[in-house]
């Protein structure tokens, strides 16, 4: 631990400022022999929405939720002891779910920087029961919010939703080339919320603290679900599949996940919350939860519209622009992922007209192919699936002749056949939609009609 973690001993939320179409939340970190550190970060609303004014509760208590949520990026440069709250006080059962999203949020980076998360996250409680749930009218006419960040799940969820016939915007959290060209041939309404970070915190990394990864998903969730309820729309629609679920790795007894807020842990943690603070506020859900990957990408396979407009690495989603936003950077686990994942389904024409290059041709994506299938290491830290879902996708394509001629044959041949017993079983197992989900009945039959059509 460097001293600036050790100098940090408080983190504080002090309050925030909602004026117009602009939020500003502030936070501390504090010590007895330093001089405090104030952050502010600001939101910027879309200007096409009302402004959401604080004076009406429902809204007041959405924003006290993104204040919390957007927190984590500024506790987690020190991870001070003792969190204060500059406010309201917390009920057991919130704090209890605070603690919750920041801890397994938080995993990769606890484990990332060597830092046991057991019992580290401490919300100050009050005790007692939570206030009153604030009712909310549902609006006249069903319309949904679709978050979109870019990449080719949104493109297949859109396709469900067009077909059940349900009017929807789009939503994103930002504006990054991808994310607007996906959102150009989608097309419809697209609410951006700008989001800008206080300077001070990356000169704090610089400068020696704590960084990593954050649940961002469930930072887009909270604030997508404000729009969704200045904006008048019944529900939030997220895109996650259910091997978001699936984790990296145990640490110090936890299950580590970098997905955790795109899982189904989080999904049903979130829609409690917002049960208890709102009735009849706008549903959050992920209309795939029940599809694995390798099922979704047989879905996007058939829309060939939309193969110029997405992307799925990371490259073109960093936080700070470097100027360079290749496509498909081809050496990471998400670029071969979803390659592996899209191949078993597409001509080898197809797919270079969407990655240019073959993956598997590569020899140098050996070692990231062991972790992905689970042959070495753990399940990487990206945004990709399960070592079955690997599996399916490679015996399929050596049962299509496929594999002959890359460096994949031979190790395939020696590593992996031998394990695959069935390969139709293991194929239709990994296509077929599952039971569990947080889907009402309603949105799960629209979900299997369009299975049961496509």
């Amino acid at each position: 631990m460097s001293h600036i973690q050790s100098d940090f001993q408080r983190f504080e939320f002090v309050q925030f400022e909602s004026h117009g179409h602009t939020t500003r939340f502030r936070y501390r970190l504090s010590g007895e022999q330093v001089t405090p550190i104030d952050f502010e970060e600001r939101l910027e609303w879309p200007l096409g929405l009302p402004a959401p004014d604080p004076r009406q509760p429902a809204v007041y208590r959405g924003l006290c939720n993104i204040h919390r949520m957007l927190g984590i990026s500024y506790y987690k440069a020190c991870c001070p002891p003792e969190i204060v709250l500059h406010g309201e006080p917390m009920s057991d059962r919130e704090a209890d779910f605070w603690e919750q999203v920041y801890t397994n949020g938080l995993g990769e980076f606890f484990y990332r920087n060597g830092l046991d998360p057991r019992g580290r996250v401490r919300f100050p409680r009050q005790g007692g029961r939570d206030p009153e749930p604030i009712a909310v009218p549902v609006p006249a006419t069903e319309q949904v919010l679709l978050m979109i960040g870019g990449g080719k799940d949104a493109a297949v969820a859109h396709e469900i939703i067009q077909e059940a016939k349900v009017p929807m915007a789009l939503f994103s959290l930002g504006s990054a080339p991808w994310i607007k060209r996906l959102a150009a041939a989608l097309g419809g309404s697209h609410w951006v919320v700008g989001r800008h970070l206080d300077p001070k915190l990356f000169a704090l990394n610089a400068a020696g603290a704590y960084n990593g990864h954050i649940p961002i998903s469930a930072c887009i969730a909270f604030i997508g679900t404000l729009v969704a309820l200045v904006g008048g729309y019944r529900a939030v629609v997220a895109s996650n599949e259910r091997t978001a679920s699936y984790g990296n790795l145990v640490w110090h007894g936890m299950e580590i996940n970098h997905q955790w807020s795109k899982g189904l842990a989080f999904e049903r943690a979130f829609q409690q919350r917002q049960r208890e603070q709102l009735l009849q506020g706008p549903e959050y859900f992920s209309l795939l939860r029940p599809l694995s990957e390798l099922a979704i990408c047989g879905l996007f396979a058939r829309r060939l519209r939309y193969f110029n407009c997405f992307t799925s690495c990371n490259a073109n989603f960093q936080l700070r622009d470097t100027g360079q936003t290749p496509r498909w950077c081809g050496t990471c686990p998400k670029c071969l992922f979803v390659y592996l994942m899209l191949a078993p389904h597409l001509s080898q024409a197809r797919l270079h007209t969407i990655f240019g290059l073959d993956l598997l041709a590569d020899a140098a994506n050996l070692p990231l192919l062991e972790e992905l299938a689970g042959v070495q290491g753990h399940k990487p830290f990206e945004c990709v699936g399960t070592p079955e879902e690997v599996l399916a996708a490679l015996s399929h394509l050596d049962h299509q002749g496929r594999l002959q001629g890359t460096p994949v044959q031979a190790w395939y041949d020696t590593t992996l056949r031998a394990q695959v017993v069935d390969p139709v079983g293991l194929w239709q197992a990994q296509v077929a939609p599952g039971p569990e989900s947080a889907l009402s009945e309603l949105w799960r039959s629209r979900l299997d009609a369009y299975l049961r059509a496509h």
